[in-house]
């Protein structure tokens, strides 16, 4: 595979990587567009060091995700007698909402320290740093994969069949990405100044987790409370991905609307965020 990457003013050939020191004035996408082979390159080699020298490997990624779902399963059902969606079973219903929440937690932890954890590549060649945070995320859509296989065999096992919402994941999958590449760009550019960060991502990510309705619907909710949900924005479209692959959720096109504006300023402020601390990276790391 032969990939691009572009600094300032100079050529040379590092391995297989090209660096080419002459363009500076792309635009974002345009970088994107010429980068994508480095992204996916670091993505994949993402999903590589996260499994390598683990006995299982990449079945992780599908027995993770089936053992949290079952144990919490067991507690909130079991013990605490919660109730899910109606005419799902409890375990369905919650692993469905970890596996679209997850994919969102996941990406945010693994992006904290995808910039310093790099610091050694850093150095020794340039390319545009925002490439990381958006491998790191990529990254996790392969996680993300493998846990939906786990729960098609979940609602085939119980012959739960999708509603005719389905065809509306895919849009609220992609507000989602939007929302998720905008706060990894957040937490990865201020981990770098601050590595308080690091410590407080995994704290904040659990009581989001919580008051999420990932362990319950949104009609458990105390009226005085549903309000604040609103704007719980990952929890929101975690609690619309569920209801229209059940099928148990009439789509809010107003809402959505709302989410997809949201998830746009979200991902440009990130963007903002992260070229405005950037510089400032050479001096930390």
């Amino acid at each position: 595979m032969q990939m691009e990457v572009i600094s300032i003013n100079e050529t040379y050939e590092h391995g297989s990587v090209f660096i080419n020191r002459d363009r500076t004035k792309e635009s974002p996408l345009a970088r994107f567009i010429r980068y994508r082979d480095l992204v996916l390159a670091l993505a994949m080699r993402d999903v590589r060091m996260r499994y390598q020298l683990s006995i299982l490997g990449l079945y992780w990624a599908l027995l993770n995700p089936l053992f949290m779902a079952l144990i919490w399963s067991f507690v909130f059902k079991t013990i605490f007698r919660a109730t899910g969606m109606e005419g799902v079973p409890y375990v369905v219903f919650l692993f469905s909402g970890l596996t679209f929440w997850n994919f969102f937690a996941n990406s945010l932890t693994t992006a904290s320290n995808c910039l310093t954890g790099n610091a050694s590549l850093l150095s020794k060649l340039y390319f545009p740093r925002v490439i990381l945070p958006t491998a790191s995320v990529l990254a996790r859509l392969v996680d993300f994969g493998f846990s939906l296989i786990v729960l098609v065999v979940f609602m085939i096992a119980y012959r739960i069949m999708p509603g005719e919402s389905l065809v509306y994941l895919p849009v609220l999958l992609v507000i989602q990405l939007f929302f998720t590449l905008g706060m990894a760009y957040i937490v990865a550019a201020l981990n770098v100044l601050y590595r308080d960060i690091n410590q407080i991502v995994p704290v904040l990510l659990l009581l989001l987790l919580y008051l999420s309705p990932i362990f319950y619907t949104m009609s458990q909710i105390p009226k005085s409370l549903a309000m604040y949900y609103v704007f719980n924005v990952v929890g929101e479209l975690v609690g619309m991905e569920t209801g229209v692959l059940f099928g148990k959720l009439a789509i809010q096109w107003q809402m959505v609307g709302v989410y997809a504006l949201v998830s746009a300023a979200v991902f440009l402020f990130g963007l903002f965020v992260f070229h405005r601390i950037e510089p400032l990276f050479a001096e930390v790391m």
